[in-house]
């Protein structure tokens, strides 16, 4: 197997294991108590119509 081959091979099982690692932390009970407690919380960015149409504009 050569050395490419290898390093993605890595590269997506670092993926997969992070992901569930993830939701598995997002959805357990004590995963919960921890984001309730520390008031831990993910940023959502909101982005009005306008702020895309200015952004497609500017593109053009």
């Amino acid at each position: 197997m050569d050395l490419l081959s290898f390093a993605f091979l890595g590269f997506l099982l670092y993926i997969v294991v992070f992901l569930a690692v993830k939701h598995g932390i997002n959805y357990s009970e004590l995963g919960i108590l921890i984001k309730n407690k520390y008031k831990i919380e993910e940023e959502k960015t909101k982005l009005s119509n306008e702020d895309i149409e200015k952004d497609t504009n500017k593109q053009n």
